[in-house]
């Protein structure tokens, strides 16, 4: 699995447990929605800056976007 794969994986699993859908959670990191499904595709490659702001919007760690999906998950 790919570095973005992970990225996308964790995105995708905790912007749900958030409760945000992806066209909200685009709109609060002010990237779009087509962005984003990119992202939790692991299609994107997505700058610091960006990934910053979803990790405040998570309220996580940057660890936790680089983590195993099964650790996040778990």
């Amino acid at each position: 699995m790919s570095i973005h794969d992970k990225i996308g994986k964790n995105i995708t699993y905790l912007r749900k447990g958030k409760g945000f859908t992806q066209e909200g959670f685009a709109l609060e990191c002010g990237i779009s929605s087509s962005y984003l499904r990119l992202i939790e595709h692991g299609k994107a490659n997505p700058t610091i800056n960006e990934l910053m702001r979803i990790t405040d919007m998570l309220d996580v760690e940057m660890e936790a976007l680089l983590a195993d999906p099964a650790a996040v998950q778990a």
